[in-house]
C-alpha cells in the first residue's frame, strides 16, 4: 500500500525471468543476515555512532559510507528483532566476506569492488547507468537475498527504510507513540525489483533556529527529508543521517554591513585610524561627514553613508521606520560585503552549509538612488546581487578556500515577487543561484491555482507563471518553494493540509520547482498536525502518493479500532482550521479588530455567518464553529471506548490540540459579535456576547506549550495572546466593568 513508485525500475524481462524462475516467493525469517561494509572500524555498531570522528567536509567518502550504511544496518537489525520477536537474531556480517545465502545486502555504487556478487549485480543490471540520482535506490531481489543498493549511501539508507515500510513499519511523527509496527511476523520478498528516486531534491523545513533533537532528525530521515537548519549544533547527527544544513534569512546586510559596526580600514579622510589596514575603498568627499557621533571610531555608516540605501532624499540604516537595504549599485558596498560573506563560508560558523538564503531585509525599502533605478526593479537589481556574490563564492570553491559546493537561495517575495523586467547575464549560474517562491499572502481554502481565489490566490499564481512559463521569461534556473503551512501568526493551531498539500505540491512539481520547504515546522505535541509532517514527506518523495490509501493506514496505524471515527474528525477539522489565514494573517480579521476597521468583515472569503458568493468563497466563522463542535462530538465518543494505552497518549494530545482550536474559532466567533453589538448600540448584547466569550478566553490563556512548538518568531507568551486582539478585548472588558484578569 505505501510503495512508492516515483520511478519504477522493471529489470529486462529475460534477465529477470533467469533470476527469478522456478523460485517461490522467499519469506524472511529468523536465519537472514544483514550484510554491510562498515570499513575500518571495529564493528558496525561502531561505525554506526562514529559520526563524531568523521570529518564531514573532508575526501574519505568510504569512512562515511561505513558510518551511514553501518546505522541503516543496525536500524534493520533492531527493528526486524522487534517485528519478528527474535532479540538475538539477524546478525549484522561484513560485506567483504562471501555473502549467506539468506541475506539482507546493504551497499552502495563506490562499494562494488568490495564484493564479487555485488559487482556482478550492479554491472549485469547496469545500476551504475540507472542509479545516476543522487539519494536514489533500488531494491532488488535474488532467490534468498536482497540487495539494498543506493546511488550514494544516503541513497542505501533510504533504501532500508523502504524496505521496513514494506514490513510494516511507519514512523508517523518523532515521539515514542508515533511508530508503529506491523506484527505479521513474516515478510514475502517481492519478485518485484525497484528503483525509486526523489521527485523533490531538496525536501524539509525552514528553521533558523536549533530547536530540533535527535529523534526528530531520525523522523526526519526515516520519511527521507533532507533539509535542515545549520543552527542545531550537531552537524555531524545530521551529515550522518542525509540532511543538508542551510543558513541565511534576511539579516545578512546587518550581518555584514552593520551600520554601527566599526570601519576596519585606515580611512583616508579620517584620523585615528593608522594602524589599521589600508583602505581598499575611495573616500567620497561628497557625503563623507566624519565621526559624527564623537566616540573617536569611524562606524561603517559614518565611513561610508553612500553604501547605504536612499530614500527621500537621506541615506538610510538597515532598521527603523524608514528601513532601506544597502544601495546595490556602489560596486565598493557590494565587494565589502562579498568579502566578508565569503569569509563567513569558509572559515568562519557557516562552513558546514551547503546552501546559503541570500535574503534582502523583510519588506523593507530599496534605494532611489539614479544609479540603482537604472538597474531595474528590486527584483532586477536583487538578481543581479546574487550574480556578483556568487561568482565570489565560486571563485573561493576553486581556490579551495571553501571545500564543497554552496547554492544561493534568492527570495522570490513581497517586492521581489514579480519576475525580473530585463535579460541577466549571459553567464548567469543558474546551477547555484535559485530562486525561492514564498507565497506569504496565498489562502489556504483555495489550492494555490484556484481562478476563484481572486481576492488572494490569483495575483500570487500570476507572478509564479511569470517566473515559470511565462515568455518572454528572463529568469531560466531552478525553484524552491517556500511555503507557509504553519506561519508564525498561525502560532501552531492544529490547521489540516490533505486537500491543499495533495493538489499544490504536484502541481509546483508540474511547473518545474524541484526544491520544497515549510515554515515553521511544529517539532513537539503535534497532535494531528502529525499528519501534515508525514503526507508533506511522502508527497516530496512521490508527488503521484496515492494518498487515500495513505491515509486509510494512516488512519488505521494511529487510532486502531476508532480509525473511521478520527478519519471524520481530520476532515471536520481541516475544513473548519481552512480560513486561518483570512483569522490572523492575510487581510486578516484580527486587524479589522485591532484597529477598530469598519466593516469588521472585510472579505468575500471571511464572513459572520454562512455566505457563499460566486467567487471568493471562503469558510465562514459560523461555518468553523460548526465545524469545530463536531470534531469535539467525534472526539468525545471516541475517548469512550476502550483503546489500546498507546492510542490513549495519541488521543490526548490530539484533545489538547483540538482544544487551542475550539477556544480559539469561539472566541473570534463571540467577540466578533460582540463588537458588532457595540457598534449597534446594543450595550445589553455586548455585554452578553463578552461574557460568553470569557470561557474561551481564558482556555486561551492556559495553553502555553503548544505555542512554544514552532519558531520563535512572533511567539507569544500564551494563546490568548496569540490570538492577536487582546489589547481591544480587555479594553472591552474595563469599559463593560467585566473583571477578567
Amino acid at each position: 500500500m505505501l510503495k512508492n513508485t516515483s520511478f519504477l525500475f522493471l529489470l529486462g524481462i529475460a534477465l529477470f525471468a533467469q533470476m527469478v524462475s522456478g523460485c517461490g516467493q522467499s519469506k524472511i525469517d529468523a536465519d537472514y543476515q544483514i550484510v554491510v561494509d562498515w570499513g575500518d572500524f571495529d564493528s558496525p555498531q561502531k561505525a554506526a555512532s562514529a559520526e563524531a570522528a568523521i570529518d564531514w567536509n573532508g575526501p574519505d567518502t568510504l569512512q562515511m559510507a561505513a558510518c551511514t550504511e553501518s546505522f541503516a544496518a543496525v536500524e534493520m537489525q533492531s527493528y526486524l528483532r522487534q517485528i519478528f520477536h527474535r532479540p538475538n537474531r539477524f546478525p549484522v556480517v561484513s560485506l567483504r566476506k562471501k555473502l549467506p545465502l539468506k541475506a539482507l545486502v546493504i551497499a552502495d555504487l563506490s562499494q562494488k569492488k568490495t564484493n564479487k556478487k555485488l559487482d556482478s549485480i550492479i554491472r549485469r543490471n547496469d545500476l551504475d547507468q540507472k542509479l545516476q540520482a543522487a539519494e536514489s535506490f533500488v531494491v532488488l531481489p535474488q532467490g534468498k537475498r536482497l540487495f539494498i543498493i543506493g546511488h550514494d549511501r544516503v541513497g542505501a539508507l533510504y533504501g532500508v527504510f523502504q524496505v521496513l515500510e514494506n514490513l510494516g513499519v511507519r514512523w508517523y511523527s518523532p515521539e515514542e507513540t508515533g511508530t508503529v509496527l506491523s506484527d505479521s511476523g513474516e515478510f514475502s520478498l517481492s519478485r518485484q525489483a525497484t528503483l525509486q528516486k526523489p521527485d523533490f531534491l531538496t525536501r524539509g523545513f525552514w528553521v533558523w533556529e536549533d530547536r530540533g533533537y535527535p529523534e526528530f532528525y531520525l523522523w526526519m530521515a526515516h520519511n527521507r527529508l533532507n533539509f535542515w537548519t545549520i543552527a542545531e549544533p550537531n552537524h555531524a547527527l545530521l551529515r550522518k543521517l542525509g540532511i543538508q544544513m542551510t543558513v541565511g534569512g534576511h539579516l545578512h546586510f546587518q550581518k555584514f554591513l552593520n551600520p554601527a559596526d566599526e570601519y576596519p580600514y585606515n580611512h583616508p579622510l579620517f584620523r585615528g585610524d593608522e594602524n589599521k589596514p589600508k583602505d581598499p575603498y575611495r573616500a567620497n568627499p561628497k557625503y563623507f561627514k566624519g565621526d559624527t557621533n564623537h566616540d573617536g571610531h569611524l562606524s561603517y555608516y559614518e565611513a561610508h553613508p553612500e553604501w547605504y540605501g536612499l530614500v527621500e532624499g537621506k541615506r538610510r540604516l538597515l532598521t527603523g521606520h524608514l528601513a532601506c537595504n544597502i544601495c546595490t549599485s556602489n560596486r565598493d558596498a557590494v565587494t565589502e560585503f562579498t568579502r566578508k560573506f565569503v569569509d563567513e563560508l569558509a572559515e568562519g560558523d557557516w562552513k558546514d552549509a551547503r546552501t546559503v538564503n541570500l535574503w534582502p531585509l523583510d519588506g523593507a525599502r530599496w534605494c532611489t538612488c539614479e544609479d540603482c533605478q537604472k538597474l531595474g526593479t528590486p527584483t532586477d537589481r536583487l538578481l543581479l546581487f546574487i550574480y556578483d556574490v556568487n561568482k565570489a563564492v565560486q571563485k573561493a570553491v576553486q581556490e579551495g578556500r571553501i571545500h564543497h559546493d554552496v547554492k544561493l537561495i534568492f527570495p522570490i517575495y513581497h517586492e521581489t515577487l514579480a519576475p525580473p523586467t530585463r535579460p541577466l547575464p549571459a553567464d548567469f549560474d543558474y546551477t547555484h543561484c535559485i530562486g525561492t517562491f514564498f507565497p506569504i499572502h496565498r489562502c489556504y481554502v483555495h489550492f494555490i491555482d484556484d481562478s476563484t481565489c481572486t481576492e488572494f490566490n490569483v495575483p500570487i499564481w500570476k507572478d509564479f507563471l511569470g517566473w515559470a512559463v511565462a515568455k518572454p521569461r528572463f529568469y531560466n534556473g531552478q525553484f524552491f518553494i517556500g511555503e507557509y503551512y504553519n506561519v508564525s501568526k498561525i502560532n501552531c493551531l492544529p490547521v489540516i493540509y490533505t486537500r491543499i498539500m495533495s493538489h499544490d505540491i504536484p502541481t509546483y512539481y508540474r511547473y518545474g520547482a524541484r526544491h520544497f520547504h515549510y515554515m515553521h515546522v511544529y517539532t513537539r505535541l503535534l497532535g494531528m498536525k502529525r499528519w501534515n509532517n508525514y503526507l508533506f514527506a511522502k508527497l516530496l518523495w512521490n508527488t503521484h502518493t496515492d494518498v487515500k490509501a495513505l491515509e486509510s493506514d494512516y488512519f488505521v496505524g494511529v487510532y486502531g479500532a476508532a480509525a473511521d471515527q478520527m478519519a471524520r474528525l481530520y476532515g471536520r477539522l481541516e475544513y473548519g482550521m481552512s480560513s486561518v489565514k483570512q483569522w490572523k494573517h492575510s487581510q486578516p480579521l484580527t486587524s479589522q479588530i485591532y484597529w477598530d476597521k469598519k466593516p469588521l468583515f472585510n472579505l468575500e472569503h471571511l464572513k459572520l455567518r454562512e455566505y457563499h458568493p460566486p467567487k471568493n468563497d471562503g469558510v465562514d466563522l459560523e461555518e468553523s464553529v460548526r465545524a469545530l463542535a463536531d470534531c469535539r462530538r467525534i472526539l468525545n465518543r471516541v475517548e469512550q471506548m476502550k483503546l489500546p494505552p498507546v492510542i490513549q497518549k495519541r488521543l490526548a494530545e490530539d484533545d489538547r490540540n483540538l482544544r487551542y482550536a475550539e477556544n480559539t474559532v469561539n472566541f473570534y466567533y463571540t467577540f466578533a459579535q460582540a463588537i458588532l453589538a457595540k457598534r449597534a448600540g446594543d450595550r445589553a448584547e455586548e455585554r452578553r456576547l463578552f461574557l460568553k466569550s470569557i470561557p474561551f478566553a481564558k482556555g486561551l490563556e492556559k495553553e502555553v506549550d503548544i505555542l512554544k512548538t514552532g519558531s520563535v518568531d512572533n511567539r507569544r507568551k500564551n494563546a490568548l495572546e496569540a490570538t492577536r486582539v487582546i489589547e481591544p478585548y480587555l479594553k472591552m472588558a474595563k469599559d463593560l466593568g467585566v473583571q477578567f484578569e
